[in-house]
């Protein structure tokens, strides 16, 4: 069997570090086309098979225009009633854009970005103008609150965009981030086209889903390029305060760095796509990674001063391995349960930081070892104690005159004998604290809005806040009102219980007014004023229920059916292979107003669906035939942004506590394996639930919501507060075997675990919390929050842990006595 000093050797230990260095180039390049492969959109986080996503796919098949951008500007005004001499003219740039837009502005390829432009003074000429023939100021009042700004005069244009532009919204309608951290993203094809039109982009306000998704984009990138690299740099400065050693930060810091290009590099090789979520996954693998990497430096200290500086690495990796191991998988299963939720940015953080966890053991079994034999620290072994002279398996200490690392070491000894000595104390005040800060489980809750996602100086949410102030509410929501064949009246006469469409134009006029009612500015003042088939068509005229008046309305029915392909084409009315036809009421919601989606849309159901049920209540009336559980009614589905973030929302809530229970089911075992006994582990684990409840019942007290951020760190807490755990468990087991009690083990693995641990938790905690800074505020609250969880997990392990191996229930964790057998009598 070989040696330390044959299993390792120089010629094989610069052969690792090259094979790490030559493979460095290959994983930048997969990690940065990784990161060019993004997607955001808000409607792809839930699965295909959720009936929100169903729906709006049935939706995008009969109408346009939910994929929109509105653009405005200081300035962007309408002017007068043209008709009328010496009116003021509109802002001439508004025409100029818009027929720039949609005639001459194409990509590389030739295909249109911009399938068509609507403007608050196109849809009044055509408000105005036959067949609709609308008096201006009604064409104006119609208009506001959706195209036109309460004032009359503020104005937008609303932009749809093509099929071939929604995989590409970065290059369509991003602003470009600038500056060193732009790695080739230009502004996007509006911002040229407003160049070109004589409009400064940097002074014009967009909003629409597009621009959600390419902002959020744009924020996690940011976040990715420019707080990455001082997270890193902070990092970098703590481990070398900490180590007192150049070479040694810098290998640790390397171990971190590669581990994090690797783990965003598996992205690209396996076909995946980033998002801004995803983009935290770099900084959580390179903080581990320097927490394990510190964590075997402590056993490459040791092992200097018995075995020597040659023997060292593979001596602290023998030694090492297997706790090293332990812990990133149980932060890789933490980090797996996040596959169990529904929503895809989740699922898939989950599954790739899981795989970045793995990866970073090649650095740490790997390079780590190579790199600490070719640049050995010198001062570790400057009194070296054979391993042979000792009595003990895993000696800790030096007969030298005492270097800093050992008066630390001494420190933290007084300190466990301190918690040891008052367990009760001590044990008690952390169960009544885990108890108490767990009743804050039941007060959680959770948020998907899509402007929270942004801090307040975030150029989206300025934007959001100028329009819904100048021009109109942005969040949309879609109503399609559908009314099946036996709900038509023909023309023809030949189905006489139906509506004509004059009466189904009634029937939608009527949910719109209700809507209006209800949520407007007279009601909650939620909504702008609703778009639907009904704001294109002329005033009906009155029922009077004279001959006259039934000529009347016969000739207007006649009309508006004539006019169905100009409404279809308009995007509001289209007709399923059925014969169904679908009348759209587009409805925006505001964005700033505390607007509760999950509470708005059941309210929308319960305003809507009594006015549906009275129409099909009289459809039965006039066929005494027809049953009111008849599927052959009138019906609304309710889509758009909304329904997925409400829908987003429940499924956020139901998998942070599916993630969270699966999270303590798979890593119990492991912790029983590693404790060696059934009720070791469950001692074990009791320490480890204060890093989850500190974040789950912690945001509940603080009536904090749970954000997407949240609940990725709230499922990594408990993988990484097990990590301490097992390191600390491994060195109690040990001096347990040569000392005489629990107590005099619980202070010789406090001794060699507080330093490091403490080192750990400070350069990974201190280095994440620089996402704090970040506009994103799903990765401020992750960065912040796995600050909170490092802390939680030194309190856990130093304080509680000890407290708990010292007071009765650490008697599990003695061996027996074998009971003396008694002499047989003769």
């Amino acid at each position: 069997m070989m040696n330390a000093a044959q299993i390792l050797n120089r010629w094989r230990a610069l052969a690792v570090v090259l094979c790490f260095f030559l493979a460095g180039p290959f994983l930048v390049f997969a990690a940065y086309m990784g990161v060019q492969n993004k997607t955001n959109k808000v409607e792809d986080w839930l699965p295909p098979s959720y009936q929100e996503t169903t729906e709006l796919k049935w939706f995008r098949q009969y109408f346009r225009g939910d994929q929109f951008v509105i653009v405005s500007w200081e300035g962007c005004t309408l002017g007068g009633d043209p008709r009328r001499l010496g009116a003021e003219p509109d802002d001439p740039r508004i025409e100029r854009l818009a027929n720039f837009l949609v005639s001459e502005e194409k990509n590389q390829e030739g295909a249109v970005y911009f399938e068509s432009v609507t403007t608050g003074r196109r849809i009044l000429n055509r408000l105005t103008s036959q067949p609709s023939e609308v008096k201006y100021a009604e064409a104006v009042d119609r208009l506001k609150g959706a195209l036109i700004g309460r004032d009359g005069k503020q104005t937008c244009l609303i932009i749809g965009l093509s099929d071939k532009a929604i995989p590409k919204l970065r290059e369509v309608v991003g602003r470009g981030i600038g500056g060193w951290v732009q790695f080739g993203h230009q502004r996007g094809a509006l911002q040229d086209a407003l160049d070109a039109c004589g409009i400064d982009p940097d002074k014009v306000y967009l909003g629409g889903p597009p621009v959600d998704a390419v902002s959020i984009d744009e924020e996690g990138e940011k976040s990715l390029y420019r707080l990455a690299s001082l997270a890193a740099l902070v990092g970098l400065g703590l481990a070398w305060w900490s180590l007192r050693s150049l070479s040694l930060t810098l290998v640790v810091f390397f171990c971190g760095v590669w581990s994090a290009i690797a783990s965003l590099a598996v992205v690209w090789v396996t076909g995946g796509t980033t998002d801004a979520f995803l983009l935290s996954m770099p900084s959580l693998v390179y903080v581990l990674a320097v927490s394990g990497a510190v964590h075997l430096i402590k056993y490459y200290r040791d092992s200097a001063k018995r075995v020597g500086l040659e023997q060292a690495p593979i001596k602290a990796i023998l030694h090492g391995w297997k706790p090293t191991l332990l812990c990133s998988v149980t932060t890789a299963i933490g980090l797996l349960a996040l596959c169990t939720s529904d929503l895809t940015p989740i699922r898939k953080f989950g599954m790739y930081s899981s795989a970045g966890v793995m990866l970073m053991l090649s650095t740490l079994f790997l390079f780590l070892p190579a790199a600490l034999y070719l640049w050995p620290v010198r001062r570790f072994a400057e009194a070296c104690i054979p391993e042979a002279a000792t009595g003990e398996r895993f000696v800790v200490g030096s007969r030298s005159p005492a270097t800093f690392e050992e008066h630390l070491d001494r420190l933290w000894e007084r300190v466990g004998a301190w918690i040891v000595k008052r367990y009760v104390a001590v044990s008690s005040c952390c169960l009544l604290f885990i108890l108490l800060i767990g009743v804050g489980v039941t007060r959680t809750t959770s948020n998907v809005d899509i402007m929270k996602l942004f801090d307040d100086q975030a150029r989206v949410r300025q934007d959001y806040r100028w329009i819904e102030s100048r021009v109109g509410r942005i969040v949309p929501i879609e109503v399609v009102v559908k009314f099946p064949p036996p709900t038509q009246r023909d023309r023809d006469g030949l189905t006489l219980e139906g509506y004509t469409m004059l009466e189904r134009s009634k029937v939608v006029r009527r949910l719109q007014q209700v809507i209006v009612e209800t949520f407007g500015p007279r009601g909650t003042d939620v909504i702008g004023q609703p778009i639907s088939p009904v704001t294109f068509l002329p005033t009906a005229p009155r029922i009077r229920g004279t001959m006259r008046s039934r000529v009347e309305q016969s000739a207007f029915n006649s009309k508006l059916e004539q006019s169905f392909q100009a409404l279809e084409s308009a995007g509001y009315l289209a007709r399923e292979p059925d014969g169904s036809e679908l009348w759209r009421i587009s409805i925006r919601v505001a964005a700033f107003e505390d607007v509760d989606y999950a509470l708005f849309t059941n309210d929308l159901r319960n305003t809507i669906e009594p006015v549906v049920e009275q129409f099909n209540q009289h459809l039965v009336l006039r066929s005494p035939s027809a049953s009111p559980s008849d599927h052959d009614s009138i019906s609304v589905v309710y889509t758009g942004v909304i329904p997925i973030i409400y829908k987003a929302q429940r499924a956020l809530l139901d998998s942070l506590m599916e993630s969270a229970f699966l999270s303590f089911v798979t890593i119990t075992p492991l912790l029983i394996v590693v404790s060696r006994g059934i009720l070791r582990g469950l001692v074990a684990m009791i320490p480890n639930t204060l890093p989850v409840l500190v974040v789950f019942g912690g945001l509940g007290w603080l009536d904090i919501s749970v954000t997407i951020g949240s609940m990725m760190s709230a499922s990594i807490a408990l993988g990484v507060a097990v990590d301490d755990t097992i390191h600390y468990l491994v060195w109690f087991r040990e001096k347990l075997k040569v000392l005489p009690d629990r107590k005099s083990a619980s202070l010789a693995a406090y001794r060699v675990c507080a330093f490091p641990t403490l080192q750990a938790a400070m350069i990974s905690g201190l280095g994440l919390a620089v996402f704090g800074f970040s506009n994103f505020n799903s990765t401020k609250q992750f960065g912040l929050l796995m600050l909170t969880i490092l802390i939680a997990g030194v309190v856990a392990e130093l304080v509680m842990l000890p407290a708990l191996l010292a007071s009765p229930l650490g008697s599990v964790f003695e061996k027996k006595k074998p009971k003396r057998k008694r002499p047989k009598l003769d």
